[in-house]
């Protein structure tokens, strides 16, 4: 055979009046694509089954998948006995056989239990799963919970549950959403799935969805608040320093009499400013700039100090400053992401370019 079936090798239970989809993947063995047509061969299962997508062409060497759709009649009494059936393919242009494979099913007897979900009033990310059983002997279930989108966890109080006939119990279903540093709230889904607990293999028994909403950290008018103040206090700070970019054709001051002019550094553009000490003391600041360094290396972030006499990007009004910085950044989003990333750390952090 052309084709080779992949089809689950565990007897397949079937609830009475639900649908059960089955995954069926198609492997083609031959160095051509292949047309086929995928059907459930002549039995007694063929009336409860069908392929979907009936018709599909697999690539030379390559796998296509398609689905086995069963759906036993909702009078039909349950049987612990395996009914066989088959799948089988056909090759579209010749009408030739391409491949097959087996499955076994059983009828099992429904599990009547309904239920919504709820959220509970007055207790935010709380929602109660209300679960009732209509039949005439005891159901036992079980219930997971995940969320949409995946950031956060859910917890299922209790997740096992016994419910008498005629009888109803409730589990608690408590989210914690991730929560967004900033922007506005996010809305997120708790997905509830109740399925029997002797057979969880079976389709759900009972979906339910639950909707809410997560606030950010920081709302958003607080957090334009708190850059229009860094945004100022840095603008200050630059502005009492004088420090600045060095601008094309700005002259640099010369080096005071006596003195040596130290050997040139290397500053990349754009690189992130983080603070300034000028000039003066008996160290001329050297010890105010280390100490700081020390501070923000012991941290964890990456810094450069460096002496503005001793560069060509750097500013040196008067008698100079000591700079720290971090430079060899690509662009300047680059820049401003580092100074995002460690603004705790260095609040006056500010790409210059």
């Amino acid at each position: 055979m052309t084709l080779e079936f992949k089809l689950s090798s565990t007897p397949i239970t079937l609830a009475p009046g639900v649908e059960t989809r089955v995954p069926l993947e198609v492997h083609n063995r031959a160095s051509t694509p292949l047309a086929v047509r995928v059907s459930v061969a002549r039995g007694r299962a063929a009336a409860w089954a069908y392929v979907e997508p009936p018709d599909i062409t697999v690539d030379a060497g390559g796998t296509a998948a398609a689905e086995v759709v069963l759906e036993v009649p909702a009078d039909q009494p349950p049987s612990p006995a395996l009914v066989p059936f088959t799948v089988h393919a056909v090759e579209l242009a010749t009408g030739e056989p391409a491949g097959f494979a087996s499955g076994l099913l059983t009828v099992a007897a429904p599990v009547p239990v309904v239920g919504d979900l709820v959220a509970r009033d007055g207790k935010a990310h709380t929602y109660d799963l209300r679960l009732a059983n209509d039949g005439a002997t005891e159901a036992a279930v079980r219930v997971a919970a995940q969320l949409d989108p995946p950031s956060g966890v859910v917890t299922v109080e209790p997740s096992d549950v016994r419910i008498e006939p005629g009888g109803s119990v409730t589990t608690v279903v408590q989210a914690k959403p991730g929560r967004p540093v900033m922007g506005a709230p996010k809305p997120y889904f708790v997905v509830v799935k109740v399925t029997d607990a002797a057979d969880p293999d079976r389709p759900p028994l009972l979906n339910a969805t639950g909707r809410g909403t997560r606030k950010p950290w920081v709302a958003n008018w607080l957090a334009a608040t708190v850059a229009i103040v860094l945004a100022l206090g840095i603008t200050a700070v630059i502005a009492l320093s004088g420090i600045r970019p060095l601008l094309p054709g700005a002259r640099r001051a010369a080096p005071e009499p006596g003195t040596s002019a130290p050997e040139v550094v290397t500053v990349g553009r754009p690189y992130a400013l983080l603070d300034v000490f000028p000039h003066r003391g008996e160290d001329g600041g050297r010890a105010a700039a280390e100490a700081a360094q020390a501070r923000l290396a012991g941290a964890g972030m990456p810094v450069r100090l460096v002496d503005s006499l001793a560069s060509d990007v750097l500013a040196d009004q008067g008698t100079g400053f000591w700079v720290l910085l971090q430079d060899g950044f690509p662009s300047a989003e680059a820049a401003q992401a580092f100074c995002t990333q460690w603004k705790v750390v260095a609040p006056k952090c500010q790409v210059a370019s």
